[in-house]
């Protein structure tokens, strides 16, 4: 999907380029599998991104430099960002920009 598409876009400018693009995700965390090697409070954590074929779960896309996950309680749904990825949109296409 699109997704993959602005990953692979992503791969593509950052081999080309010496500037870093941060890429940030937003994901429901119910959908998140292996979430559990994310937990832990100030420590830095491995994260695996092989996906388990047998899995409904999906796995963060390693393309992404940042994740904000939103969690509203469920498991394996998906739809719980929606909002928040709205809101922050709209949040931040309010912004001036300075173009120098």
């Amino acid at each position: 999907g699109v997704i993959r598409h602005v990953g692979d876009a992503l791969k593509d400018h950052s081999s080309k380029s010496r500037g870093r693009i941060c890429a940030i995700g937003i994901a429901p965390w119910g959908i998140v599998e292996n979430k559990e090697d994310l937990m832990g409070k100030d420590v830095t954590r491995v994260y695996q991104t092989m996906s388990n074929p047998l899995s409904k779960l999906s796995v963060l896309n390693s393309s992404h430099t940042h994740f904000i996950l939103a969690d509203n309680g469920t498991l394996g749904k998906y739809g719980a960002e929606v909002k928040l990825r709205r809101q922050l949109e709209k949040h931040i296409s309010l912004q001036k920009i300075n173009t120098r």
